[in-house]
Formats: structure tokens, C-alpha cells, sequence
């Protein structure tokens, strides 16, 4: 992790994780209202509207949205939210690579993610992360149980997705379950992506 004024970056060998700017707010509204940003929840239709969720996101304190760079260039977004330091857990979301055509096949949404994690454990010094999952996103439940997410329910109809009301997962990660078994895992994943 790298401190630069207020700025916090993080850093590896392939992506480069910083805080969301006004600046991205077109570059973010274009990925949040592609296909790849389909399960995202619904938002800013427009760049004006963008700016002002960039705006009321920069002032929050629970919560930071970082880009994700390659090479310099902004690729995706992801974030923590709900951090909640008495309590030591927090959620992440907003994993999305908007610009698969650069990235290609390099490991950065995977060495995102070893990142996020490395600071939240380590950094932050949290206990948990949870989050949820919409029934739909069948890419993200496989991924999260892959790397030793325990599924710890379901809310029912908790959101409307295409008219529709759609149940969501529960998941969780704790401290040790992260250290033993989904670091390994990212580090695996992020070796295989090198190749």
C-alpha cells in the first residue's frame, strides 16, 4: 500500500488499485451500463448522474470505490463498503473489469482481489468480509466458493432485477479463512494467468 496525501493506492505487478475521481465518471457510466456491468445495481443513467454518485461516494466513510488500472489505463472498479471497524467486517462489490479487450487474459481482476483482501486483513485489520450475491450471478457464487466463501443463507426476493424479483446469497470470509485458503488460491490463480 502506497500513501500519496490522502490518496491510497494499491499496488502489484499487474493492477493498480486507486480511489474513484469525478474525473471517471464516464468511463465508469460506460461500464456500469454495458453488459459486463449487468448485475451491478441499478444507477447513474447519465454522466451528470454518475458524477454526483462519485461525488456522495467520495464523501462517504464506510465505504471506498477504487479503479483498477493496467498499464495506467482504468480497466474496472471495485470497492469495500459498510465498513464497519467496531464490529471489524466489511462487504466488497462492484468487481467489474470494463475493458476486457485490454485486459485480456491477465490476471487483474484476480490480483484485484488479493489486493482488496491484503489491505482489508492486513490494513484494516478486519475479522470479515460479507456481502451477497443475486441468484443470477452464477459466475460470482462459483468463483466465491472456489476461493472458501461459507454461504451463510438467502434473502428472498431481496432484489427487482429486469422486472423480476430475484433472491440473494449470503456470503462470508473470515480473517483466518483467508490467510488458509483463498490467498493460496488467488496467488494460484494469479500464477496461472502469468503463463
Amino acid at each position: 500500500m502506497q500513501e500519496l496525501g490522502n490518496e491510497m493506492i494499491l499496488s502489484g505487478k499487474f493492477a493498480k488499485l486507486r480511489p474513484i475521481e469525478f474525473a471517471d465518471a464516464e468511463i465508469t457510466l460506460k461500464w456500469r451500463l454495458s453488459e459486463r456491468g449487468k448485475f451491478l445495481q441499478p444507477g447513474a443513467k447519465t454522466v451528470e448522474q454518475q458524477a454526483k454518485w462519485i461525488s456522495d461516494a467520495l464523501l462517504k466513510t464506510n465505504e471506498i470505490t477504487f479503479i483498477i488500472e493496467f498499464n495506467e489505463i482504468p480497466v474496472g472498479m471495485f470497492a469495500i463498503c459498510n465498513i464497519n471497524h467496531n464490529n471489524k467486517n466489511c462487504s466488497i462489490g462492484r468487481l467489474l473489469i470494463g475493458e476486457k479487450a485490454i485486459v485480456g487474459n491477465i490476471p487483474v481482476a484476480f490480483e484485484s482481489e488479493l489486493l482488496l483482501c491484503d489491505y482489508i486483513f492486513d490494513g484494516m485489520t478486519m475479522h470479515k468480509i460479507n456481502g451477497d450475491i443475486m441468484e443470477d450471478n452464477k459466475d460470482m457464487i462459483k468463483f466465491r466458493k472456489y476461493l472458501g466463501y461459507s454461504f451463510d443463507g438467502v434473502l428472498r426476493d431481496q432484489y427487482i432485477f429486469n422486472g423480476l424479483y430475484k433472491d440473494t446469497l449470503l456470503v462470508s470470509l473470515l480473517d483466518i479463512e483467508y490467510l488458509n485458503k483463498c490467498r493460496p488460491k488467488l496467488l494460484s490463480l494469479i500464477k496461472l494467468g502469468q503463463v
